[in-house]
């Protein structure tokens, strides 16, 4: 009986390749290429091997008489190659049953603790759930404490944080010289409307000024055309016009000395206007100085805070108070955190469970009893399927170890070379 025969006989002949494909699919290892077509299994492909062979074995047929040495080597190779498919779909199996052997044994002893968890006493059931509900309220506080860092950028909080010792002294300041910058704006404004007052009055006294003595031109020029209108009518009527003469003079005096009075008051107003212009100009220019000394500080101080205003300032400043102190509850409750998770750990340390590192962040399932089973629920849903994963591979174990059994019976050379191929993965089959 052939190589190929011999394999036949130890493979059911009538398993389809659709049963095949879907013993590996079960396993998780092999998965199909699209989701219509699914990949040939090791039964598929090794009688596709057999299929091979027996063509090759009818092709080899007709020119084994001149190719004798390259037929067989041919024939070596193949059986070699098929031999090699199952090694490696043993070596894959094996390799993956102990990752999922390690996976069942976390999931049981967490079944097992939780069980250990729900048989405790009373008095030590309570203890558990006070330290659980302890941790639960602190690690509440830590996330409210932690939200706080939101409050202001890392840049602003350092920067406070360099410069808390001054902060109080600098939002006092700031305030007065806000103030101050206030005050000289206004005084600023006033002296300024004051001098344009001025400047204006004295248009107005320099046109009066200018009024009288063109009044006074006129006058004057009015007292000559009529004085000599009377000499001329004294000349030729050679009457007396003495009277007449006295009354233009004594006209003409009173409009030059009521017009000279008021010129002179209006010139005096003019100076008097002069010396309060030099003297709100001079004042401007000193609330200008120290108007632009009070600003430039101001600008220094918000560069240096990195703020537009004191009441910027105190808002950030009210921030980081906010902050430090958040952060100081948050370190106080932290330290509490960890001491009621080492006092938790170490309960269940007493107790005997395998893992109660877990148990302080599944605080939660030991508060409330729906939880806890919720959380035995998924995890039997998980052993069963990692039993069921563990049933396939055992499986593929096995049929994979039929059919290189089957290898070395047709061929008893093809051990030698199994046993080589599975040596450096610690992997023992029968092959007998």
């Amino acid at each position: 009986m052939g190589f190929l025969d011999k394999m036949r006989a130890y493979l059911n002949e009538e398993e389809t390749d659709e049963e095949a494909v879907d013993i590996e699919e079960a396993s998780g290892f092999i998965k199909s290429s699209t989701p219509k077509e699914k990949k040939p299994g090791f039964f598929s492909r090794l009688k596709d091997a057999f299929t091979k062979e027996k063509s090759s074995d009818d092709e080899d047929e007709a020119s084994s008489r001149e190719y004798p040495r390259v037929k067989a080597r041919k024939h070596m190779e193949d059986e070699r190659k098929a031999v090699s498919d199952f090694c490696e779909q043993l070596i894959d199996v094996s390799f993956h049953s102990e990752e999922i052997k390690k996976e069942y044994q976390i999931v049981t002893s967490y079944l097992t603790d939780i069980q250990r968890i729900e048989e405790l006493p009373i008095e030590m059931a309570n203890r558990v759930n006070n330290v659980a509900q302890k941790i639960e309220a602190l690690d509440k506080d830590r996330q409210t404490y932690l939200q706080s860092e939101n409050l202001l950028s890392m840049e602003q909080f350092n920067n406070l944080s360099s410069l808390e010792d001054q902060v109080v002294d600098t939002i006092k300041n700031l305030n007065e010289m806000e103030t101050r910058d206030s005050m000289l704006k206004n005084d600023m404004g006033h002296l300024e409307g004051e001098k344009e007052d001025l400047k204006f009055m004295r248009k107005e006294y320099s046109a009066k000024m200018e009024s009288i003595r063109d009044k006074l031109i006129v006058v004057l020029v009015l007292s000559l055309l009529a004085i000599a209108i009377i000499v001329v009518y004294a000349l030729i009527t050679r009457q007396n016009v003495t009277m007449y003469a006295l009354i233009v003079g004594a006209i003409a005096m009173i409009v030059f000395v009521s017009s000279f009075v008021k010129y002179n008051d209006l010139r005096d107003a003019i100076r008097e206007g002069d010396a309060k212009i030099n003297r709100a100009i001079s004042l401007l220019n000193k609330v200008k100085v120290k108007y632009i000394n009070n600003i430039n500080t101001l600008d220094y101080i918000y560069e240096k805070y990195g703020v537009n205003s004191s009441k910027e300032l105190t808002y950030q400043w009210e921030q980081y108070n906010i902050m430090v102190r958040d952060a100081r509850r948050y370190t106080h409750a932290n330290s509490e955190f960890k001491n009621r998770c080492d006092e938790l750990v170490e309960i269940f340390t007493k107790i005997g469970l395998k893992d109660p590192l877990v148990w302080p962040k599944q605080t939660n399932a030991l508060i409330d009893r729906r939880e806890m089973v919720e959380i035995k629920h998924n995890l039997n849903v998980r052993r069963q399927k990692l039993r069921d994963r563990l049933a396939t591979c055992d499986k593929i174990k096995e049929n994979a170890g039929i059919a290189l059994r089957a290898a070395v019976s047709a061929n008893p050379d093809m051990e030698g070379y199994i046993k080589e191929t599975l040596k450096p993965y610690k992997i023992n089959v029968d092959l007998k």
